[in-house]
């Protein structure tokens, strides 16, 4: 009989009713191939799974359990709300370290393909040729957790020895979770015994019908009530996760990186190709990689990846790769995220994996790399990405001359809050198209692009007073212009190549974000800024730079439409002159009818006028120490600065 149960429960966000006769099926044997009687093998619990079912185990003896794949295979997965959770092993144990620590799970459950044993994927979007350890064929709702995949990667794919997948979505399956897993590690930590992809989920065609893999998660759900237990670790995969499908969620994973999260795995270093991290196809709008700045799990949500191989190594053109993260095949790529991560870098923030690649490839529309600075986690959504070393390995004539690989002339990036070292400056190579790229790709945002594309620190900036320019937006499509400061990265100013004599300037620590022309601002002409910065308690001498992200919303806005600029260049911070402040003076507003008269006294004033407290101001124009308008309907403020 099976047993009934009514519930309502939550996958990735995606809220189901499970069947009204889900079962809990309990394997108890690691043999697939011939059980004893009144054992249940992950065979047969497969062969016999419906909707809302649950799938546990409860293996005798303490582990971990290898169970090797039948030679063809296990049944495909085409019920929906099924669960496999290898958790419920006796003597297993989810990860209950933050993500900047090592993943102390206790796995006792592995799926071993290694000796060969996988189910061939004969759908439209896979082939004869591609295989996968567990493939859901049309389920929806299926999640696995807590249970380990071993493989073999195959290098040479056929019919006979097809390409290895851990965990497939096919034809029409949607809204899966793989949470709390380990992918191509054995229980040691250490063991690597990866395949040809983690996760994948590929376009299915049915007549004049597409179908995608959409609402994919691969770690944290949203809000999860125990992110620390939904983390996973991939390694040793040619790709680690590879989907195609709208609002794929990417959230508290190691990839690449051991359990160990200082000691990454580089499939390029011993050998085998490699195709990067994460690769996104066909859609990919919503894709959010890292931290979702909602307030929950945010720091848990970050990922690991990683270092890549660039293929301009001659050792390595067959096995190296171009990016880390790959969008692919067009689609709307639209309100792409990616936050929190560290790429190039062990948990510690300081270990440094080889790594000479673009972050990522492919982008055509918008995209946050970076806080939004909407003043919930905002330090947490800054990625750490740290490039182009070992320099004995990544030297000057095989460096990958971008940033962003690919990038499309219409895209919106924005890069806020990183900390970035030894990336070739963002967004891409200043010669690129000959230097027509980056003028045109900043002409959207720009009144007149052949005037500058990158702030001006002026050189007289000392430690509380910040002044330079920036390029003047086009306030009725990008209203703010938002100066964000950083220390410069002292390894990237000094590397070298002949684009850029004057090394990589980019920011690598935070420091404060000022908006152009509104309260803060000192200076009231549009284009300069003048920024008291007496907060910062910089030292003199400390060099700075600063980026302007021209913002179609107000700044603070979650998630806002941004464009950001090159970095300026590095100036040093001189003394403060001691400047005797102007007496504040005495204002007198007096109204006459419908007329409105300002008047002040004393000298070295200038007024304003905005039509919200913060900005932006307008120098209005005045008789000596005298200003007249009507009065109109709406609401407007003045203000006086000192000059």
């Amino acid at each position: 009989m099976r047993r009934v149960a009514l519930s309502l429960a939550w996958f990735g966000g995606v809220s189901v009713f499970l069947s009204a006769n889900a079962a809990l099926i309990t394997v108890t044997t690691t043999n697939n191939v011939s059980p004893a009687t009144g054992e249940t093998s992950l065979a047969q619990a497969l062969a016999k799974i419906a909707d809302g079912d649950e799938i546990r185990f409860n293996i005798p003896g303490p582990g971990p359990h290898y169970i090797a794949t039948p030679p063809e295979g296990y049944p495909q997965i085409k019920k929906n709300n099924v669960t496999i959770d290898g958790y419920s092993q006796p003597g297993s144990a989810p990860n209950t370290n933050p993500i900047l620590a090592p993943n102390n799970a206790k796995i006792r459950i592995f799926l071993d393909s290694r000796g060969g044993g996988r189910t061939v994927l004969d759908y439209d979007g896979y082939g004869t040729s591609e295989s996968a350890i567990l493939g859901v064929v049309g389920g929806t709702n299926f999640t696995v957790r807590g249970v380990g995949f071993l493989g073999r990667l195959i290098v040479d794919t056929t019919d006979a020895d097809p390409a290895l997948y851990c965990v497939s979505f096919a034809a029409k399956a949607t809204e899966g979770r793989v949470s709390g897993c380990w992918m191509g590690v054995d229980a040691d930590g250490k063991t690597v015994a990866g395949a040809n992809a983690g996760v994948t989920g590929f376009r299915f065609r049915e007549g004049a019908d597409a179908f995608l893999s959409d609402n994919i998660v691969v770690g944290v759900p949203a809000r999860s009530t125990n992110a620390a237990a939904d983390f996973n670790v991939i390694v040793g995969m040619k790709i680690p996760v590879i989907v195609e499908g709208a609002n794929l969620r990417i959230t508290g994973n190691f990839i690449g990186v051991l359990p160990s999260g200082t000691n990454d795995y580089n499939l390029a270093l011993a050998d085998l190709p490699n195709e990067g991290g994460i690769q996104v196809g066909r859609h990919g709008g919503g894709t959010l990689i890292g931290t979702d700045g909602d307030g929950v799990n945010d720091e848990n949500e970050r990922n690991i990846f990683a270092g890549v191989i660039p293929r301009t190594i001659e050792k390595f053109k067959a096995n190296g790769y171009s990016h880390v993260i790959e969008f692919y095949g067009g689609g709307p790529r639209t309100n792409v995220v990616i936050a929190g991560n560290y790429f190039g870098v062990g948990i510690d923030g300081q270990t440094r994996f080889t790594n000479g690649v673009p972050l990522v490839s492919g982008q055509t529309a918008t995209t946050r790399i970076g806080s939004d600075f909407d003043a919930k986690s905002d330090a947490v959504e800054g990625n750490l990405i740290f490039n182009n070393y070992p320099s004995s390995l990544i030297t000057a004539d095989v460096l990958v001359r971008d940033f962003l690989d690919g990038l499309g002339q219409d895209a919106l990036v924005s890069l806020r809050g990183n900390k970035l070292v030894n990336n070739f400056v963002p967004p891409v190579s200043p010669l690129r198209n000959n230097g027509a790229f980056m003028t045109n790709y900043y002409a959207k945002a720009l009144l007149d692009p052949d005037q500058g594309i990158a702030p001006v620190l002026a050189t007289n900036s000392t430690a509380t007073r910040l002044i330079g320019t920036v390029p003047v937006a086009d306030t009725n499509i990008f209203p703010a212009t938002i100066v964000d400061v950083y220390l410069p990265d002292a390894e990237g100013l000094a590397s070298r190549v002949p684009e850029l004599p004057g090394g990589f300037i980019q920011g690598t620590a935070y420091l404060a974000s000022y908006v152009e022309g509104s309260g803060m601002d000192l200076n009231p002409k549009p284009g300069e800024f003048e920024f008291d910065i007496s907060k910062l308690n910089l030292a003199v001498g400390t060099g700075v730079t600063v980026t302007a992200n021209f913002s179609q919303e107000p700044a603070g806005t979650h998630n806002a439409v941004t464009l950001t600029s090159l970095f300026s260049g590095v100036v040093q911070l001189s003394k403060p002159t001691q400047v005797t402040p102007p007496t504040r003076p005495r204002l007198v507003v007096a109204r006459d009818g419908n007329n409105l008269t300002i008047t002040w006294d004393g000298s070295g004033f200038t007024l304003q006028s905005a039509a919200d407290v913060t900005g932006p101001w307008t120098k209005e124009t005045t008789t000596t120490n005298s200003f007249k308008t009507s009065i109109g309907p709406g609401t407007k403020f003045y203000r006086l600065t000192s000059q």
